[in-house]
């Protein structure tokens, strides 16, 4: 829950917060290529390594999905897992899009 939130979240919405979140609606009209998830990808990991710094990321997903009314869709996919419980993984998936 926890990640879905900071992943929801855009910098400045929280108040007396202003850094907490990612910006990632800034790349939802980006050509997404192996550029733009890498630094989706280096977004997410700095996000979580500062806001929620007990959770290790496995693996990131990056999708992107052109929706028929002009709008866009980037999914998240996301294997983590506790640090003081390293053999247990779960996993979170997110849709950012307007």
């Amino acid at each position: 829950v926890n990640i879905r939130n900071l992943l929801n979240t855009h910098q400045g919405e929280r108040l007396m917060q202003p850094f907490l979140g990612i910006n990632l609606r800034k790349y939802l009209f980006e050509q997404v290529n192996d550029d733009i998830i890498i630094k989706i990808q280096n977004d997410i990991l700095d996000s979580i390594q500062l806001w929620l710094p007990f959770v290790e990321i496995r693996d990131i997903r990056v999708t992107s999905k052109k929706l028929d009314v002009g709008g866009n869709t980037l999914g998240l996919y996301i294997i983590f897992n506790i640090k003081q419980d390293p053999n247990t993984l779960d996993s979170v998936q997110v849709d950012i899009g307007e």
